[in-house]
């Protein structure tokens, strides 16, 4: 069974799926394999909080890419206090989401990491995130941003690994556009 509909699925039951566990659980209620638990948990997480993140304007969201995406043997981007500063050379996908996110209206951090993130957070106290990164960063940012109340959304890496990985850049296009009709 596809992804979508096993979300679809187990969104229909009504139950609290909440947390990684509560979603195994339900998974194993309706006797679905949890091969598939991370990225299950990721479209759930997603789906809760797209309305509110919806809400929420261009100008008010801030963009999170993994610095992981960067080209490991051409990249000369500088890193700052709030992480890699993209100097647009095209040898990633990164200048191609941050040109579009930048011009939607997007503050944009290339960072290593979780730890960052929040600091930037609390530094820019942006109303909305956007993530890019592995399954694990996503889910950790998911539950603190959760915690905050902050609504959030997230594309999870299609090549993952910390060097060179790569995402889906016409789904990040995609995800960073939506807003209320």
């Amino acid at each position: 069974m596809h992804i979508e509909e096993m979300v679809n699925r187990v969104l229909g039951l009504g139950l609290d799926v909440g947390t990684k566990d509560a979603l195994r659980s339900a998974l194993h209620f309706i006797g679905y394999d949890t091969k598939a638990l991370d990225s299950i948990y990721i479209e759930v997480r997603n789906r809760l909080s797209l309305k509110a993140f919806a809400k929420v304007p261009y100008d008010q969201r801030a963009l999170f890419i993994s610095h992981c995406m960067k080209s490991s043997k051409t990249c000369k981007a500088e890193i700052t206090d709030t992480g890699l500063q993209c100097l647009d050379c095209g040898d990633c996908s990164i200048s191609e989401i941050r040109t579009e996110a930048l011009a939607l209206g997007y503050r944009v951090f290339i960072v290593p990491g979780g730890s960052l993130v929040f600091k930037v957070i609390k530094k820019y106290q942006p109303a909305a995130c956007m993530g890019i990164a592995c399954m694990f960063e996503l889910e950790e940012a998911f539950e603190k941003l959760n915690m905050a109340n902050i609504p959030y959304q997230g594309v999870p890496l299609s090549k993952d690994g910390c060097v060179d990985t790569a995402v889906d850049v016409h789904k990040v296009i995609q995800v960073l556009k939506i807003r209320e009709q």
